[in-house]
């Protein structure tokens, strides 16, 4: 243990230090703070935007051919719309497209009849509801004007149709709608720490291995206390650059953000303490079972080109599992798919914890979980260590997976018979 502690405390110092360490916790920091101040500004934006004057507003032409009742057509209008400016005018059609195409009416509505109409635009964006709200402005319009032939008033069906309803959700389980944005943020943070820790092993094994400095190394050393060491060091320094940037996040959100923003949406950011520890406790697992992998492979390439192709097909898996849940988090999160990936170790990280956060989980299946990746963890540091050990003093082409299974088996048996001789 000693000395698996004096590796790890090099490997720690030696990252907190790096200067490529400290530049990039600065820049996410400051860009924690920068946009904090977004929601702010965009509010402000906002506000300023509805108290701007009426020559300021967007102009909608309205062309009545229908009902010839232009307080009726200006009134509806003006609720749908209430920041731009209804403007109805008897100008044919080709007069009203021309307005359209200079932008002197921000887009056009000609009544050819009370159930119908049509819409006059410069540009029709595939993401653009204007034609579906024209269309309730339309309803409403035909729906008054024929509850005025029974003698209800332009008030009362206004007061009819826009009649609020208000209602209350109880929500006897895990609700899904408030804590999406939340999961789906702290999901994207796991996915990319794992990343971006991961492949900080994998780089610092390749360095050494360049640099002749694992020769050194691996003679004051056991494999497995530089294994262990690094893959400890390296995720402490990930734990402490994370918990600084988390740290700044939260006090800028509750600072800064939270203030300017509706309730609504404030509660949508708002996370429970239990999420925050669950994200920590798999993003822990998640890191281990990967570093272990990487790391112990990263041992067996000589240059850096060698790295990706080594890497890759781990990193599929976790880019898999990350898909999975990405997709399920739009419709069932407990779907059979997602169970299953909750209790393999290189999914269970970032599955089971987006099925907390979204749902209703037993007890028991976290432990479950947790505790399957824990064994895996102790199983993969083992295997990592192993490989190390071969893989430190290999050079040229890197092996096989055959090849790294042979030999293994053959470091098994040295070892068995090494322990027959003792």
């Amino acid at each position: 243990m000693k000395h698996i502690l004096q590796v790890l405390k090099f490997e720690y110092l030696n990252c907190i230090r790096n200067k490529a360490f400290i530049i990039t916790t600065v820049i996410i920091m400051i860009l924690i703070l920068g946009m904090s101040f977004v929601p702010a500004i965009i509010m402000d934006m906002a506000k300023s935007d509805s108290e701007a004057s009426e020559g300021d507003r967007n102009i909608i032409g309205i062309v009545d051919n229908a009902y010839h009742n232009n307080d009726l057509i200006k009134k509806t209008f003006e609720k749908i719309y209430p920041y731009s400016v209804v403007q109805v005018t008897e100008e044919d059609i080709d007069k009203v497209k021309e307005k359209v195409d200079k932008s002197e009416y921000h887009f056009a509505v000609v009544l050819n009849s009370p159930i119908s109409f049509t819409y006059v635009t410069k540009n029709n964006s595939l993401m653009s509801e204007e034609a579906q709200t024209i269309t309730t402005a339309v309803q409403n319009i035909y729906r008054a004007v024929n509850f005025e032939k029974f003698g209800v008033d332009y008030d009362r069906t206004s007061a009819i149709l826009d009649a609020p309803v208000i209602y209350d959700t109880v929500t006897t389980g895990t609700d899904q709608t408030k804590n999406y944005f939340s999961t789906y943020v702290l999901v994207m943070i796991l996915y990319m720490a794992i990343v971006m820790y991961g492949q900080m092993v994998s780089q610092s094994v390749v360095t050494e291995k360049n640099t002749r400095a694992m020769e050194m190394l691996i003679t004051c050393a056991k494999p497995t206390h530089l294994m262990f060491g690094k893959v400890f060091g390296s995720g402490l320094a990930g734990l402490t650059q994370l918990v600084v940037i988390t740290g700044t996040a939260l006090v800028s959100v509750k600072a800064i953000s939270m203030k300017s923003l509706p309730e609504g949406v404030s509660e949508m950011l708002t996370m429970p303490v239990s999420t925050v520890i669950y994200a920590l406790v798999f993003f822990i697992t998640a890191y281990f079972i990967y570093a272990f992998l990487l790391g112990s492979l990263s041992s067996l390439a000589s240059r850096s080109e060698d790295l990706n192709t080594l890497t890759t097909p781990v990193m599929m898996i976790f880019v898999v599992a990350f898909m999975i849940v990405i997709t399920s988090m739009t419709s069932d999160i407990n779907n059979t798919l997602m169970i299953v990936c909750s209790y393999i170790p290189f999914t269970a990280p970032i599955a089971m914890f987006a099925r907390i956060a979204l749902s209703d989980v037993a007890f028991y299946e976290i432990i479950i979980s947790i505790v399957i990746q824990l064994i895996s963890i102790y199983l993969l540091g083992m295997l990592a260590a192993a490989i190390y050990k071969i893989g430190v003093l290999m050079y040229g082409k890197p092996p096989k997976f055959s090849e790294i299974f042979k030999l293994l088996q053959d470091q098994h048996r040295s070892n068995k018979a090494l322990k027959a001789k003792e």
